[in-house]
C-alpha cells in the first residue's frame, strides 16, 4: 500500500465533497474505479462523516502526498 498517494486518492474523491459531508461508505463507493490498493487504504478509515478531504488526511497521516 506504500505506493498509494494522497494525489491518487484525491483524484477519486475530491469532487464528492461539493454537496456536503460524506460517509466512509460514500468514499468507498466514490472510489469504485480506483486500484484495489487505493480501496484498501480507504477501508482503513473510521466510520464517520467527512466534510472535506483534509479530514481524510487526518485519518490517514502515513499516506504520502506523492511519490
Amino acid at each position: 500500500m506504500a505506493d498509494v498517494t494522497r494525489l491518487e486518492i484525491a483524484e477519486h474523491l475530491s469532487a464528492h465533497f461539493a454537496n456536503g459531508g460524506v460517509s466512509r461508505s460514500d468514499l468507498l463507493i466514490a472510489a469504485v474505479g480506483a486500484r484495489p490498493e487505493v480501496r484498501a487504504v480507504l477501508e482503513q478509515l473510521p466510520d464517520r462523516r467527512y466534510t472535506d478531504l483534509r479530514q481524510v488526511w487526518e485519518d490517514l497521516p502515513a499516506i504520502p502526498v506523492g511519490l
